[in-house]
């Protein structure tokens, strides 16, 4: 029987591959995503999120935007790293 689960990520290229593969996985059963300010923008790791859904054809899981910044530091934008979407030069739906 599959693990329900509720997934709180902040969708750049790892988080982006940790949650397609959680997508894959028999073994969970995704009730929900939450995503938060991480290496971008909230805005844009909710649009990480929602796209690779849309990718990966499960558009059935509810995503909530979480946390706008770190409770406990500022919030530090890595575009140098991951780019303008936190997706390096991938581009989603």
């Amino acid at each position: 029987m599959p693990r329900p689960i509720i997934i709180d990520c902040d969708p750049g290229l790892d988080d982006a591959i940790a949650l397609a593969m959680a997508l894959r996985s028999p073994e969970l059963d995704i009730k929900a995503i939450t995503t938060s300010a991480g290496n971008q923008t909230p805005e844009k790791t909710l649009h990480n999120a929602l796209g690779l859904l849309t990718l990966m054809q499960r558009e059935d899981i509810p995503v909530a935007a979480g946390a706008a910044r770190p409770l406990m530091r500022e919030l530090v934008i890595a575009d140098y790293i991951y780019g303008k979407t936190g997706m390096g030069n991938t581009h989603l739906p």
